[in-house]
């Protein structure tokens, strides 16, 4: 259940528990055993084998985690491959400790099943749970794992997906992850999300939020009471513009010297490096003449950042997306905040 019920009555609560079960049931009866509850030498064996691929993928040995990966995905290994060889110089002088394992039996699961496969994990002792809604997941016996790489100048995450076969667990996905952003990590982006919600700057406090929940997601199949909590303040927090979200069919309007502008997407990333945090704004292009787009998109970032002037307090720089009809890539267009009167 999505949060604890406080007050209500015992058939109401009963009411909730039995339809949670049925669509349990329903499901293929997936379910979920924490660190908690699981058997020692599941634990133990799915431990030693997350640690193991972590270590390969530290080492830049993408052989070593090819071996260890189940039969479908390494035969065509080429994106993990990338994602290895891209993933392994951030770790350099970390170390490495398993933090976080989840069993995910879906043995039960119909093959092909066309539905996510969901599985909720109540916390021991507590009213929180972690869940997951993996697609397309094949039956089988999983466990989600999460190895931590701390203790140098780059903390980083490096989730695994695992599946038995013959008595082993082996990688059936791989999700590295940064866990910091301009140095700092995401509870202290939520915390100055909120510092910026109190004294009233709802744009900049709207796009902490965003980072905070960039960095404290894992991966995107799952989540948790903690960033339910945390979208959930989001949502409550933001400027009214963004009440309803923002898109295509529902951009948001900002007017500058240069004219009107349409937004259609808005958000906090982080460079490449994890150096600088920026604001990434998608920009509807009217023409695909490249020269002609970046001047616009310029003239787009000034218009916003003019209009919200506490964003220079948080952020590095401004990118702008602008997408095109012809069919060609988008363009982007960099602003320093420092450029911006």
């Amino acid at each position: 259940m999505k949060s604890m019920m406080r007050g209500a009555g015992r058939a109401a609560a009963y009411g909730t528990l039995i339809t949670t079960l049925a669509c349990v049931l329903a499901a293929g009866a997936q379910t979920c055993t924490t660190r908690a509850t699981m058997p020692t030498a599941m634990l133990d064996a799915v431990s030693s084998a997350a640690l193991s691929l972590a270590t390969a993928v530290q080492a830049n040995d993408a052989a070593r985690v090819r071996a260890s990966t189940i039969a479908e995905y390494a035969a065509d290994f080429s994106s993990s491959e990338f994602l290895i060889r891209t993933t392994a110089p951030r770790l350099a002088g970390e170390t490495l400790r398993v933090t976080s394992v989840f069993g995910l039996d879906a043995t039960g699961r119909k093959a092909g099943a066309p539905e996510d496969a969901e599985f909720i994990c109540a916390l021991s002792g507590t009213s929180l749970e972690a869940d997951f809604a993996i697609p397309s997941l094949p039956p089988g016996n999983y466990a989600f794992t999460m190895v931590e790489a701390s203790g140098g100048t780059q903390p980083w995450l490096l989730a695994f997906l695992l599946r038995q076969e013959g008595g082993a667990w082996k990688m059936a996905g791989f999700y590295p992850h940064a866990r910091t952003a301009a140095g700092h990590d995401g509870l202290w982006y939520w915390n100055e999300a909120r510092a910026a919600s109190k004294s009233r700057q709802p744009w900049a406090a709207y796009l902490l939020y965003a980072e905070a929940y960039a960095l404290l997601k894992p991966v995107g199949f799952m989540t948790s009471s903690h960033l339910d909590n945390l979208v959930n303040e989001q949502r409550s927090n933001a400027p009214p513009e963004l009440s309803n979200g923002i898109g295509k069919d529902t951009p948001l309007v900002v007017k500058g010297p240069a004219g009107e502008f349409h937004f259609t997407g808005l958000s906090a990333d982080r460079s490449d490096d994890g150096a600088r945090v920026h604001v990434a704004l998608r920009l509807r292009a009217e023409t695909a003449d490249g020269a002609a787009v970046r001047v616009r998109n310029e003239a787009a970032a000034a218009a916003f950042v003019t209009a919200h002037p506490e964003l220079k307090k948080y952020f590095q720089d401004v990118w702008v997306f602008a997408d095109t009809d012809a069919q060609q890539p988008f363009v982007l267009t960099q602003r320093e905040m420092s450029q911006i009167p």
